[in-house]
């Protein structure tokens, strides 16, 4: 089996882009020197507030060719790597978008949160548009899906990726203490299984400084439904290797992709 070794960046972002910046850059040169050959980032790992505000994310919002992403290229192409640009703040034509970016040696592609988080007092949709399809991206040979935070609680569109061929679904998150703590490993391993499908997922670490809660425990999922690696509550590199070959293995043992009847299914 052929193997790839991935790089989980848990950081804990704030206000300061300039900070949560420099941090990124060195956290993503250590997991370079470990190895790492696939890096993620955290959802909004640029510019996290500790309070949505439409006037925050309009002044901190990026097009795509901007700053952020032009400083990740940059390291791409020079170490020949991939790296999950998280999520940022893109604006196009005056619309913010919650984006998300896998960067390889020569192209990009760039993924909307489809699903705005809506929980309490936070609600995403006062600030961002939703996006509008899944998008799943090659690298190495692998076919690699896009999904945001609380599109984990969306198997539809964990579905549609795997159908669109992934093999590896990537999950970057500002995932609260307070869900994380009942529901994040549990759906982290049902989307792995039910898709056979390696899950990579990077959260945002719980802060010592004040303001939400972040629930930490980034993870990697075997398709069998396997925690290979699990981050704590902290800021932490978590490095870790995956057997690529484990998904064909399991699908061949399991064959539950060739044994859906979607005529009978009503969505």
């Amino acid at each position: 089996m052929s193997s790839l070794r991935i790089g989980i960046v848990q950081m804990a972002s704030t206000d300061d882009k300039a900070d949560n910046l420099k941090k990124a850059r060195i956290m993503i040169f250590s997991a370079i020197d470990k190895g790492a050959k696939l890096i993620l980032l955290p959802e909004m790992f640029n510019y996290l507030p500790e309070r949505i505000s439409l006037e925050g994310y309009q002044k901190n919002a990026e097009v795509m060719d901007g700053p952020t992403i032009n400083m990740l290229s940059q390291i791409v192409d020079d170490k020949k790597v991939a790296i999950i640009a998280g999520s940022i703040a893109e604006i196009d034509q005056g619309r913010i978008f919650n984006t998300s970016c896998l960067i390889a040696p020569g192209r990009k592609t760039a993924y909307r949160k489809i699903h705005l988080f809506k929980f309490g007092q936070i609600n995403e949709s006062k600030v961002f548009r939703a996006g509008a399809e899944p998008r799943v991206a090659d690298y190495e040979g692998l076919r690699i899906g896009l999904t945001t935070c609380f599109d984990l609680r969306f198997p539809e569109l964990y579905r549609s990726e795997a159908l669109l061929g992934a093999s590896i679904i990537a999950n970057v998150a500002a995932f609260l203490e307070k869900t994380g703590r009942a529901h994040w490993m549990v759906l982290l391993r049902a989307r792995a299984i039910e898709n056979q499908v390696f899950i990579v997922a990077a959260n945002q670490a719980k802060s010592e400084r004040g303001g939400p809660a972040y629930y930490g425990n980034s993870a990697v999922i075997d398709p069998w439904g396997r925690i290979l690696a699990r981050a704590g509550a902290g800021e932490e590199l978590l490095v870790t290797d995956i057997e690529t070959g484990r998904v064909e293995e399991v699908r061949h043992s399991l064959p539950l992709l060739d044994q859906r009847r979607p005529e009978t299914y009503c969505l």
